[in-house]
This record gives structure tokens, sequence and C-alpha cells, in this order.
């Protein structure tokens, strides 16, 4: 059973500190009183809570059905539904002159529809876009502000005006956008990585679209505040969070030197202190103040400490082509340490010293875990995020072989007993590490993998094929280098046993795809288990689920490493 709790999403509002938890075994919205410490769950809902909104002093939350993310916007207390319409996703954006502004996509058609809703659940389509549209913020009176998906990772600026109904492509380069702050007006701030390639801070003149970067970090800005003329922002620095307070006219940079051996997960603040959900590789996670007049920090209430001691790294590596590949590790002592090497999802995306109940338990059964962040993830600069792109992909699969070598060498790992597992993209990654090089593994765990990027693209949503294509390839144009690297056709005559899970309601990565590669496994006689889960997409949610997953891993695990 599970030790820990998973929290989520800081929010403040009438002395109360709202946030989403996994107590009650799936996730609702919850809220800690600041006055008395006392704290109560606010949402009973029979699906997952996956969001939340104060809109109009109305509390507005959304959740789908067993998370295939076709999340549907309800106002709680009220229990009205504002939308129902079970085969659309729905996008909320922002409130307006009364009015919620949201998109909404069908999941087998490409356009998004922007819709305007009252309070009451009447609502109505006011324009349809054919590339994937998000809303930023209300920009003016009857404008808003809205980018617009060019490929996996690049998005273009445009203003709707409503009333017009017309749209003007703004002239800001194509790049990531977010953290958008209206300073009245006439200015703006905003995060983006336009001139150097990393997340930074950037001013707006509203009147004319004129920008400047104000700060010149070598790493990601990720959350920001505005309060008045200071800003308070965390810095992604190799995964971990520095928090750091800036005021804005003169450009003073103040680090607040707390929390730095971990990663801040939410942030919001109310009068003189910063509300804090942190935590690290080795404490779960919990709720801080920090005091900005008298700079104390206190923790408020989460998860007790973990019971048994963790050790923890970070460090690099070299790769095949001299490229120095960031990981961190779970670190045991003594000689031929059993190791699990973990490959994150994305792969536009991170692996961060947070707290992982999975890695906890391995590493409690005796384990040592690495985790990379191998090239193609985020969180460095933009240049690393393309170096595994379309025909580089095999590329990143050297990353994998490299780190078991250096961790054979370096970090006393036991050659006969090294096991790999990864997520989503990441079990694309174990399933071409297990197929390509079948005797460098002990056994492999794939969980909600892809077995075939052909058959992915072809399966998945219509507006998320294109998108991915940017990054796996196009149909039509790499599908020789599909079928080539493809885990489907590269089943091996000896192979390291493997354990797969997925779940039925996986939209991101269809269910066929683990089903196909269980079903061809088993075929040519491997040894191959399945587990399936019925009430689940593909982030799971059920804290019965998760701790069944893991528990089947460890002993996954300790199974074969018991062999002699």
């Amino acid at each position: 059973m599970t030790n820990f709790i998973k929290y989520l999403n800081i929010k403040l509002k009438d002395g109360h500190l709202y946030y989403i938890s996994d107590e009650t075994g799936k996730r609702e919205l919850h809220k800690y009183n600041l006055a008395d410490s006392s704290s109560a769950q606010v949402t009973n809902e029979v699906q997952n809570v996956k969001n939340y909104w104060f809109v109009n002093d109305h509390l507005m939350i959304s959740t789908d059905y067993n998370g295939n993310e076709r999340e549907q916007l309800k106002l709680a207390e009220e229990e009205l539904e504002l939308t129902y319409a079970p085969d659309y996703y729905h996008h909320y954006g922002t409130y307006m002159d009364g009015h919620l502004f949201y998109f909404r996509n069908h999941q087998e058609k490409s356009e998004f529809e922007l819709c305007r809703s009252d309070l009451k659940g009447e609502s109505g389509i006011i324009r349809s876009f054919q590339n994937p549209t998000k809303i930023i913020s209300k920009f003016q009176d009857n404008q808003l502000l809205l980018s617009q998906d060019v490929t996996n990772i690049d998005s273009q600026l445009y203003l709707y005006d409503i009333v017009a109904d017309e749209m003007e492509k703004l002239p800001f380069p194509e790049g990531r956008f977010k953290n958008y702050h209206s300073m009245g007006e006439d200015a703006a701030i905003f995060v983006s990585d336009f001139n150097n390639g990393y997340m930074n801070l950037y001013s707006l003149d509203k009147n004319t679209w004129a920008y400047e970067r104000l700060t010149d970090f070598n790493w990601n800005v990720e959350h920001l505040i505005l309060d008045g003329g200071t800003a308070y922002l965390t810095l992604n620095v190799n995964g971990y969070s520095t928090l750091y307070e800036y005021e804005i006219e003169n450009g003073r940079l103040t680090p607040l030197e707390i929390l730095t051996d971990g990663v801040i997960h939410s942030m919001k603040k109310e009068q003189g202190g910063l509300y804090i959900l942190y935590s690290s590789m080795s404490e779960p996670h919990s709720f801080y103040k920090y005091d900005i007049g008298s700079g104390t920090l206190e923790k408020m209430f989460g998860n007790s400490p973990a019971d048994t001691p963790v050790e923890t790294a970070a460090d690099t590596y070299v790769s095949f082509d001299a490229l120095d590949v960031p990981y961190y590790l779970y670190k045991q002592p003594g000689e031929n340490v059993r190791t699990v090497i973990h490959i994150h999802g994305g792969p536009e995306s991170q692996a961060r010293p947070e707290f992982n109940e999975l890695y906890y338990k391995l590493y409690e059964a005796g384990y040592q875990i690495a985790v990379p962040n191998i090239r193609g993830s985020t969180g460095y600069h933009k240049f690393y995020i393309g170096l595994d792109d379309q025909l580089k992909r095999l590329d990143a699969l050297e990353d994998i072989v490299h780190l078991r070598t250096h961790l054979i060498e370096r970090e006393s790992a036991d050659p006969d007993n090294v096991f790999i597992m990864g997520r989503s993209y990441g079990g694309f990654m174990t399933l071409m590490a297990m197929t390509q090089y079948p005797d460098l593994w002990k056994g492999a765990v794939d969980i909600v993998g892809i077995s075939h990027l052909r058959t992915l693209l072809q399966n998945t949503s219509k507006w998320r094929r294109h998108l991915r294509s940017h990054e796996y390839g196009f149909i039509g144009t790499h599908d020789d280098f599909f079928e080539a690297t493809a885990p489907l056709e590269n089943i091996q005559r000896e192979m390291p046993p493997l354990r797969i899970f997925h779940s039925k309601y996986d939209v991101r990565v269809p269910f066929s795809e683990s089903d196909q590669m269980y079903g061809r496994m088993k075929r040519k006689g491997r040894d191959v288990d399945f587990v399936a889960y019925e009430n689940e997409g593909h982030q799971y949610m059920h804290t019965e689920n998760i701790d069944d997953m893991n528990g089947e891993i460890v002993n996954f695990f300790n199974g074969l490493s018991r062999e002699k």
C-alpha cells in the first residue's frame, strides 16, 4: 500500500490554500485553512479531478472519464455541467465579460473550436481553427491572446478580436511562450526562448509589440509570480529549482536560498508569504511557507519524512559523440550493485530530482536507480531538445547504452544485473534497447510504451499526429526507418524477460501499442507478461493501480536478480 500522498497545483483564495491530492485513493480537490491549519475535502467526484479554477466567485473543476483526457468542465458547488460532450476535449482559457472562453476538439478530428459559455451552461462556437490552438490570456476587452502550435516544440502568437472575428499574426518569432502577465494597459511580462535558446524573462510593450529580454539565464525560467514591480521566479538548474526575487525596474536579482535540493512543483504568493509545494529525491511532497520579510521557512503540512535514508547524486557521463549527458543516481553502497536505468517519457520532458515512490521502493529493495536526461530532453538549451529528432533516434539509444557502461565502470553496477524500464516514450526506448541490445539487460519493464512509431502515428489523434511527426518522423517519408527501428519488428531469439503495463483509456499512446507487442512476443515464445488497467489513461491516478504496478515491478526484478 502507498505510504506517500501526491499533491499538485496550489491556489490561494479567501484564506485557504487549495490543492489536488490523491489521499482518498484518487485525485480530489482539498483546502487547507491558513488561520487554524485545518483541512477539508472540497470535491467528491466519481472521476479524478484534473484541474480547477476560481471563476467570478465560482469554483470550476475539470474531470475526465477513466483518464481519457477528454475533460469536461463543471461548476463544483452548483453541480452544474458546463460542458457535456464526451467525445470532445475541453481546454479552458479565460473568463471575460461574463463568459468562459475555451477550446474544444473532437477526438477524431483536427479542428479546434473556440467556444464561449455563460455560467449557466449555455454555450456556442465562435470560430474554428485548423491547427492546435490555446488561449494564453485575455489581452484587452474583446481580445484574446492565442498561440498556435507550429511543431511539437514551437508556437506562433496571434491576437484574436472576438467582435470583428479577425486574427492578427503577431511580430514574434516562432518559439516557446508561457507565463504571460499583464501589467496594465500598456505593458506585460512573459517568458520565452526567443533569443538565446533558454526560457528567459521578457518585457512587452502592448501597443507596439516591442519586446526586450530582461534576464540572461543559461537555464530555464519555470514558475513566475508577478507582485507589482517585483517578480518571484524559479529557475530550473539541471532539474533543481532555484528561487529568485527580481525587481523589474532596476533589474536587481536576489537569490532566495531555500529548498535548493529538489523541485518546486507549484508556488503562490499572498501578502508577505510564498506558499510552495516541494519535494526532492529523498523528501516526499510537502507544503512550505516562506516569509519574505523575515526570510524564514516553515513546513506547513504534507508527507512525513521517508523512513529509509537515500543517498543521491547528480552527474554527467560522456556519450558516443562526446556529448555530456546528465543523470540522477539513487546510489547504493558496495560492489556489484543491482541497478535499474529508468528513461523518462516525452521525449520533450525532463527527469527531475523530485520524489518518486517507485524509485524509493526499488531503493528500499537494494537497487540503485539511474535516471538520465538523454538527448531530446527539455530543461537544457533548445539545441539539446532536437538532438534525437527523426533519423537521430538511435543516437538517443546510444546514450542509454553508454550510461550502462558508465554505471558499471564508475558506480559499481553489477553487469549481470542491470535492468531497464521506461514510461511512454521511455517505454519505446526501453523496447528499442532490449531488441537492439538484448544481451545488456537482465530484465525490462515497459509502461504505456510505443512498440512501432508508424502504428502510433496511425492510431493517435489526428491533430496530435502532425505534431508528433516533427519529433518521430512522417509516414510516407520515414517508413523504412520506422520499420528498421520498431521493437515490434526486431524481436530476437534470445531476449531479456519483459513486463508490460498499459491502460485501456490511453489516448496518447493507444493500448494497441502494448497489445501488439505482447501478442508478437508471446507467439514467438518469449518471456513476457502484460497487465492492463481498466480505469486509467496515459497517467495513472488511482493509488490502487499505482501500488499494484510498483509492487509487480519490484517483485519482477527481485525474481530475476535472485536467479543463479
